[in-house]
């Protein structure tokens, strides 16, 4: 088949994927936090500094925000604007890998590549998601490609500057950690391979250099006129946070040294278990398929432990790991497929058991949503309790997802083993990723309802009113967001205590939890609307 019809071919498969059956709300924090940052860029016309809450938000650069406020501009202030931009990456991140396997193997390598990284919960999720993190893993992914090519071309300054191009955009796009990430990766790289890395002394300086030059080049189209037209001051705060995040468990995120292990153990079923299989050598590979290989295992470690030794742990932090991790399960498909590598038992039993166990849950999740009244009766948490009576559609077909994904599991791995490999890893690949976007596509609308549909419906009642709204007891940014916040204009309306207490001058709208309520109930001068699925609602008037 002609190449350019398999990349559209691509192309669709990623549209049909990540495009939105039906509008779901953005979720608080990580979610709401970049588009809000978008929204209120559009609203002041300041595309240098940005704000939240109309106060200055050093946590992330810009470059991902920029995207989303381009991509609001053209569709508006809305869900789908805010996760285009991911969207877009998402089929770009399919085209990469195509061509990446291609020009490393051949055009088989790269479609296995592609159902690799589809077939997985977490990979495919990010791509349907507003979060920054698909972005700046695919500068990421870019930039270590190259550096591949450099080393194996002996530093060509071309790669090592196109190597460079993507580092800057990656500093763009969510700050240090790519330059850590890269110089962690490249000095173990080079010394595993300085005795075979074709260049004097002199031109490792001279192209380092250049990959230099590049980076600050790139990365000063934000950080060179921050410092010109506001000084010092975000770096101070920017490197502040980036050190908490290191050494705190920031926002509640410490967890085990195991954690990322485990995420994406499970996050990218099969793909983490094929992966296994892929640390044979192989004598038919050549000396670059070799190299680019231990690069990905390198790449793999780096991240792993950066990630695992900082006390703040997020699901996403290790999402890098998604590249390598399918590329070795993809790396080991295609020798089983094209190769004739041995298939391995172990991993079959691997992969049915934790498949099995994945599919299960799935089904037990349909079961769990279809009969939460009963759940409730075990759960002691009541803002988890109300959460569960909000009203949701259920059918039996909500358990088709976990059956797509059982059965693609079963009969891929039976063929595979039955040395029908052609058709049993399309078959798993193929029908795992349609499993999951299924189920998407089907829990993924009910959760939001469940958690936080009745704030935001609050929210979006009060869009276009002349009020204030605050919540109370909890940190959220979808209030802002969802009542599309104009430009503060008097400072007291930041300070709840002068919302509750205060000489108001306009209405005041307050959400809270109904576990806290108590501690705003009857002690402050608010009237309580009403209640609904664990939020409560209370207005306060002016005098």
């Amino acid at each position: 088949m002609n190449k350019n019809i398999v990349q559209a071919l691509i192309v669709v498969l990623g549209i049909t994927l990540f495009l939105p059956l039906q509008t779901i709300h953005l979720f608080d924090w990580d979610e709401i936090n970049f588009a809000e940052a978008a929204r209120e860029m559009l609203v002041t016309g300041d595309y240098l500094r940005i704000v939240i809450d109309y106060q200055p938000f050093w946590e992330k650069p810009p470059l991902f925000i920029w995207l989303q406020a381009i991509s609001m501009s053209l569709f508006g202030v809305n869900e789908f604007a805010a996760r285009l931009p991911n969207l877009i990456c998402g089929v770009a991140t399919f085209l990469v890998l195509y061509n990446v396997g291609n020009r490393l193997f051949d055009r088989n390598f790269g479609l296995i590549w592609v159902m690799a990284y589809a077939g997985c919960f977490l990979p495919q999720l990010y791509f349907m998601s507003g979060i920054i993190d698909p972005v700046f893993n695919l500068f990421i992914f870019l930039s270590i490609y190259y550096l591949h090519r450099s080393f194996m071309s002996g530093l060509d300054v071309r790669w090592v500057s196109v190597s460079g191009l993507f580092i800057g955009l990656a500093l763009l796009t969510k700050g240090p950690v790519a330059l850590l990430i890269y110089g962690l990766t490249v000095v173990v790289l080079y010394l595993i391979n300085r005795d075979k890395l074709n260049a004097s002394f002199n031109r490792i300086i001279k192209q380092g250099s250049m990959f230099v030059l590049v980076v600050v080049a790139v990365s000063s189209l934000y950080y060179g006129v921050e410092l010109i037209k506001n000084g010092t001051w975000f770096f101070e705060e920017f490197i502040n946070y980036q050190l908490r995040l290191l050494s705190s468990g920031e926002a509640s995120h410490g967890q085990p040294f195991y954690y990322h292990f485990a995420v994406l153990l499970l996050g990218c079923l099969p793909a983490s278990l094929l992966m296994f299989g892929a640390f044979n050598k192989y004598s038919t590979d050549d000396e670059n398929q070799r190299a680019f290989k231990r690069l990905m295992i390198i790449l793999l470690v780096v991240v792993l432990l950066i990630f695992s030794t900082v006390t703040t742990k997020i699901v996403h932090y290790s999402s890098l790991c998604y590249f390598p991790i399918t590329f070795l399960a993809a790396y080991y498909l295609y020798h089983v497929m094209y190769k004739k590598a041995q298939w391995k038992r172990s991993i079959s039993i691997a992969v049915l058991t934790f498949t099995v166990a994945f599919s299960l849950a799935l089904m037990l999740l349909a079961a769990v949503i279809m009969n939460r009244d009963i759940l409730a009766n075990y759960i002691q948490d009541d803002f988890a309790i109300a959460n569960f009576a909000a009203e949701v559609p259920t059918s039996v077909f909500d358990f088709i997802p976990g059956l797509v994904y059982l059965v693609s599991a079963v009969v891929g791995i039976y063929l595979i083993s039955n040395q029908k490999s052609r058709a049993g890893i399309p078959v798993l690949l193929l029908g795992i990723c349609l499993a999951i976007n299924i189920s998407y596509k089907t829990f993924v609308p009910k959760i939001e309802r469940i958690t936080q549909g009745a704030a935001i419906d609050f929210y979006v009642e009060l869009q276009g009113k002349d009020c204030y709204v605050q919540v109370l007891g909890f940190k959220s940014y979808a209030h802002l967001f969802y009542t599309k916040k104009p430009q503060v204009t008097n400072e007291k309306s930041r300070d709840k205590e002068w919302l509750l207490t205060g000489d108001i001058d306009k209405p005041v709208y307050f959400v809270c939890k109904n576990v806290d309520v108590d501690l705003y109930r009857g002690k402050y001068p608010i009237e309580e609307l009403g209640s609904k699925n664990g939020f409560v609602f209370f207005r306060r008037m002016p005098d």
